[in-house]
């Protein structure tokens, strides 16, 4: 029964990170909810499963991720090619079809705030689960087939109503298809199976630095993304736009170069680990509620949900600060 809440709340907390928190999925259209639901939850919940199945770690995570906003936004929504779906064009970069600004920021987004943040975040409300799966074989071919029925509804939705008329060509949907399939194998198959933790003699830095340069490199990359364009327009034009691309590219790296770093030191805990999540989500919730939402009402309900949210990891830091505290009594005895 544990197991069975685990997956509830991992199915909930996918969407409420990736679409409702940073206002995606408008408050004041709250029917949309059930549908995005069978979206988003399904899916960071088969990435969990399929990756604690075969011991794979972390990295596995983040490329089923992305491969999971390749055939969100590829082969369903077919953003990634839509000139006129919501302005992706109007990024910049677009080549051979391909909206290349809005590309590099929704596949990263799909990877880091659909799949990689609400798994985290499930695992340190259910740290006894952590390594474990969920499910069981039905409830794995299950959330399969939920997925499956999920992206197929979105694919007519968008079809016959989000963006009627456009087609994406079949070579750029055979190549996305394809890729993503190549991320799933690398992920699940080529990637070695997770070992012991690497651990260095250096302290890790408490956990409100980690939450305060996670939570400023999250809000820098979305701005060199998804608003730099829209206050200079010719950062959205060649050769400017490789500007803002290779910046955010920048970004990524030195913060995986970072949390390498700081998850090999000696006293890395959940306590950081929380700070981590909390500055990733705090700050996507910030960003989209300022750039995404069309009406006051749901800026303000964004900004209630945000205040919710920090409420909701501050009791949780709370009881993780004891369970950490525990811990490190036990051991010194």
């Amino acid at each position: 029964m544990r197991r069975f809440s685990a997956a509830i709340v991992l199915i909930v907390v996918a969407f409420l990170i990736a679409e409702l928190l940073p206002g995606s999925a408008p408050i004041t259209q709250p029917l949309l909810w059930p549908f995005l639901l069978l979206i988003y939850g399904p899916g960071a919940l088969l990435i969990r499963e399929s990756v604690r199945r075969v011991r794979r770690g972390w990295i596995s995570i983040l490329l089923l991720g992305a491969a999971y906003g390749l055939v969100e936004e590829g082969l369903a929504l077919q953003s990634l090619f839509n000139p006129s779906l919501y302005g992706a064009a109007d990024w910049g970069a677009r080549i051979l079809g391909i909206n290349g600004v809005y590309a590099e920021a929704a596949i990263t987004i799909h990877a880091v705030w659909s799949a990689a943040v609400p798994i985290l975040l499930t695992d340190l409300l259910f740290p006894d689960l952590r390594a474990a799966p969920y499910l069981g074989r039905i409830g794995l071919v299950l959330t399969g087939i939920w997925y499956v029925v999920g992206v197929s509804l979105l694919a007519l939705l968008t079809r016959f109503s989000i963006a009627p008329g456009y087609r994406a060509p079949p070579l750029l949907l055979a190549a996305t298809a394809l890729l993503a399939l190549v991320l799933a194998v690398i992920a699940l198959v080529v990637l070695p199976r997770t070992a012991g933790r690497r651990v260095v003699h250096a302290s890790a830095p408490q956990p409100w630095i980690v939450l305060l340069v996670t939570c400023i490199a999250s809000l820098v990359w979305h701005t060199l993304l998804a608003l730099l364009w829209r206050i200079q327009a010719a950062l959205a034009g060649w050769p400017l736009v490789l500007i803002p691309m290779l910046s955010a590219g920048a970004v990524l790296v030195a913060m995986a170069w970072l949390l390498r770093k700081w998850a090999a030191t000696r006293d890395w805990n959940d306590r950081h680990q929380l700070a981590l999540v909390s500055g990733a989500a705090i700050s996507h919730s910030l960003f989209g509620g300022a750039i995404l939402t069309k009406t006051t009402v749901d800026r303000l309900g964004v900004a209630g949900l945000g205040l919710l949210l920090i409420v909701l990891l501050i009791l949780l830091a709370i009881r993780i600060r004891g369970r950490v505290e525990a811990q490190s009594g036990d051991d010194a005895l």
